[in-house]
């Protein structure tokens, strides 16, 4: 009798303190309520405590190589891929605030073989392709069509090249490049039919805004009116602060639109010290690249400098 196949979640994470974040295993937790397997892919850094995940929620560390196509490749490589009907990869970009069970409906998903949260017609200027409609890669979901052509997507893109790739700016633009849109239009190439629950262009069109605009940056209020059940970080860590005593708007959608079941207060807390540790960082590393700025171009290159380790800005 043939083993029965699986279902598997991805979920890939970079953090760099020692412990894993609340609203990572909020949303880990969700997935581990739809998929048969979770696999929490975390950066490689002890951890001082492990949170409490659902049962069959595996946390497992790895180098931090080549951004989520990179992990993916590395995690997926190791798996029997028989073993699976369904795969999805989720990454950490965005917060959870209520429940996917109106995005996750089987039903409405099975019909097609490679699956996600948002298309977007966004061309970065580094784009190799002339049809730039793609899945937004964060939440993708792949079934036994997909899963079977994903051999022949990575040999298409020549996986040594990324991860020999040293400058992180060129990685990133590979990335974005052959991973986030170059995937999809890899399954479209092959026949295979895409679906999104949330369809950019009619939510463009809707809110009179262009059609190659990231609906889930400039839209993410409109979204969560509209039943998503997510915000981009970036959305949340680039507000402003509110005038006065005034709430942050993001603090107020989410207790309007969050779970009521869930603890939101701890959400909201934490989210709050991870905007306030990203906005030092963004003012440390302006800091530190005005004063290399600042510095004779022979020190800046490296020149005579008897330095071999390198800043080049």
């Amino acid at each position: 009798m043939p083993k029965e196949k699986k279902s598997l979640c991805i979920f890939i994470h970079f953090f760099e303190k020692q412990y894993i974040p609340y609203y990572v295993g909020v949303f880990v937790s969700e997935l581990a309520g739809f998929f048969d397997e979770v696999v929490l892919l975390s950066n490689e850094r002890p951890l001082k405590t492990t949170p409490s995940l659902p049962n069959n929620v595996v946390i497992k560390f790895q180098q931090n190589k080549g951004y989520d196509f990179g992990r993916f490749y590395n995690f997926y490589s190791t798996i029997s891929k028989e073993d699976y009907y369904r795969i999805a990869c989720v990454n950490d970009s965005n917060v959870l605030v209520n429940s996917l069970a109106n995005i996750l409906k089987w039903e409405n998903i099975v019909p097609f073989d490679f699956y996600g949260l948002i298309d977007s017609y966004e061309k970065p200027w580094f784009s190799t392709s002339s049809d730039n409609h793609h899945i937004q890669s964060h939440f993708l979901i792949l079934h036994e069509k997909a899963i079977d052509l994903l051999e022949n997507y990575f040999l298409s893109v020549e996986i040594d090249a990324f991860f020999n790739e040293k400058n992180p700016k060129l990685l990133r633009r590979k990335v974005i490049d052959k991973w986030e849109i170059g995937l999809s239009l890899f399954m479209k190439s092959n026949g295979l039919k895409i679906g999104y629950y949330l369809d950019s262009q009619k939510i463009t069109k809707q809110f009179n805004i262009r059609k190659d605009s990231n609906i889930s940056h400039v839209l993410y209020q409109e979204l969560l009116t509209l039943g998503y059940p997510l915000m981009k970080k970036r959305a949340i860590f680039d507000q402003k602060t509110g005038f006065g005593n005034n709430e942050p708007k993001w603090k107020i959608l989410i207790r309007k639109y969050g779970n009521p079941e869930w603890n939101t207060d701890a959400l909201i807390e934490e989210l709050d010290q991870l905007k306030n540790d990203y906005k030092q960082n963004k003012r440390t590393s302006f800091v530190n690249k005005f004063i290399l700025h600042l510095q004779p171009k022979s020190i800046r290159l490296g020149e005579n400098s008897g330095n071999d380790t390198v800043v080049n800005d």
